[in-house]
């Protein structure tokens, strides 16, 4: 049951609701992002990239690639990669080295067998059905083709957890509040953690839409979490 103070949408309102949120703080989304995290999310993404291990001539979608942080990490290793966010005021401020397409996760604009790798950077809990996205990106994969997610996490130990909970909870809103004057989005923020699946869903999540060799490092005293799987060669 939600609580009296959530701002989680309803069923069937959370797409519309995550693209009209994400168009409205698109200016500052990156500030606060930095500041939240505390300039750790460049590195998680760097980590990303290099767990994920394509090749130069690889060819790379960066999935809900809000303002490019992932596609500038990709170009940084000389690899191709296209964008795709169904935020348009995002994408205008993606300013990639390549094309941006605005689209959903669970419906991707492109071929079978289009790319050799997929990423993806904090979006897991802002997709109206990630169990249909992950069959999506599984269709527009290379057999053999890698996908990378990373993505906040719930820490396991009691005292972090509580610490983690009050800032996240608390602090990040106030941080965002000030700077973009939008209290609502960083209140749903935090509050879309309850999105996220357990580890078991995760590893079902996968497997069901056709991955192995799952991998799952936690970063951040826990506060962070990246996969990486493959998708079947049949």
């Amino acid at each position: 049951m939600m609580s009296s103070d959530s701002v989680l949408p309803s069923e069937g309102a959370k797409q519309p609701y995550v693209r009209e949120m994400f168009d409205r703080i698109a200016g500052t989304y990156d500030l606060v992002n930095r500041l939240m995290t505390f300039g750790l999310d460049q590195g998680w993404r760097s980590r990303l990239v290099r767990e994920m291990q394509v090749d130069r001539d690889g060819l790379v979608l960066d999935l809900a690639c809000g303002t490019g942080d992932f596609l500038k990490a990709w170009a940084k290793q000389g690899i191709r990669a296209y964008g795709l966010d169904l935020s348009l005021q995002m994408l205008m401020r993606a300013r990639p080295i390549t094309g941006v397409v605005q689209g959903v996760g669970e419906a991707l604009p492109f071929l079978d067998a289009t790319f050799d790798a997929v990423s993806s950077g904090f979006a897991v809990r802002n997709f109206a059905d990630f169990a249909i996205v992950l069959h999506e990106v599984a269709r527009v994969l290379k057999p053999g083709g890698v996908v990378g997610i990373l993505e906040v996490a719930t820490p396991k130990s009691r005292l972090v957890r509580e610490l983690h909970g009050l800032y996240f909870g608390s602090v990040v809103p106030l941080i965002g509040g000030l700077v973009s004057s939008d209290r609502s989005a960083y209140r749903y923020l935090p509050q879309s953690v309850a999105y996220l699946p357990s580890d078991q869903r995760f590893e079902e999540l996968f497997a069901q839409a056709g991955f192995s060799q799952l991998r799952r490092w936690v970063l951040g005293l826990g506060a962070a979490q990246l996969f990486i799987a493959r998708r079947g060669a049949a």
